[in-house]
C-alpha cells in the first residue's frame, strides 16, 4: 500500500509539468524542452528559500515564478531572437543547470527537519504520504480549473487559433509571438 500512495504522491508532484507540456505540445505545437530546467530551477529556488527561514508557501510561489522567468527567457530567444524553438529551449536549459548550481550553492540541498508545504500542522494527523497527495490534489485541482477558464476566454481561444494555424492566426489579427511568450512564461498553465 505504502509503494500505491507514494506512487500517487509522486505523480502529483509531476503533474503540472505534465500539464505545461500539454500546452506547448499539443495545443501550441511546438516542442519545449525548457520544462526539463526550470522545474528545478523552481524546486532549487525554492529550497533555498526555504533552507534560508522563508515560508514553505512564500518558497513555493517564489520557484514557479522563477521557473515562468526562465520560460519567458525562451519564449524571447524564439519570438525575438528568431531561435529555432527546440534549440531555444535547449539553450535555456543548459543555461539553467548552472544556474541552479549557483542558487544552491551546492549540487543538492536537504528539506530534512526543515518546513515544506506537506509538514502545515493541518496535515500533520494524516497518515504518511497522504499530505503530498492531499496538497497535489488541491494544487492540480486550482491549474486544470484556471487552463479550463483560461482557454475558454477570448485570449485563451486566440491561444488555441495560434497553435491550431499560425498564418490564419496572423491574418486575423492574432499576435502569435505574444500567444507563445504567454505560454512559456505563465507560472501556471
Amino acid at each position: 500500500m505504502e509503494i500505491i500512495i507514494s506512487a500517487i504522491g509522486q505523480g502529483m508532484l509531476w503533474a503540472p509539468l505534465g500539464i505545461g507540456l500539454f500546452l506547448t505540445f499539443r495545443i501550441l505545437n511546438f516542442p519545449d524542452m525548457t520544462v526539463e530546467g526550470t522545474f528545478p530551477l523552481g524546486a532549487a529556488v525554492a529550497v533555498t528559500m526555504i533552507g534560508n527561514g522563508i515560508s514553505p508557501f512564500i518558497a513555493t510561489v517564489a520557484g514557479a515564478l522563477t521557473g515562468a522567468a526562465a520560460g519567458l527567457v525562451t519564449g524571447l530567444l524564439y519570438t525575438k531572437g528568431k531561435v529555432p524553438i527546440l534549440l531555444a529551449g535547449i539553450l535555456t536549459m543548459t543555461a539553467i543547470y548552472s544556474i541552479n548550481l549557483r542558487i544552491m550553492g551546492q549540487a543538492n540541498r536537504s528539506l530534512l527537519n526543515l518546513p515544506t508545504l506537506f509538514s502545515a500542522k493541518l496535515l500533520t494527523n494524516l497518515p504518511n504520504g497522504f499530505p503530498v497527495i492531499l496538497v497535489g490534489t488541491v494544487i492540480i485541482t486550482v491549474i486544470v480549473i484556471l487552463t479550463a477558464l483560461f482557454l475558454k476566454t477570448e485570449l485563451g481561444q486566440a491561444f488555441i487559433a495560434t497553435g491550431d494555424n499560425v498564418d490564419m492566426s496572423r491574418s486575423l489579427g492574432i499576435n502569435t509571438d505574444n500567444m507563445t511568450i504567454w505560454v512559456l512564461w505563465s507560472p501556471m498553465p
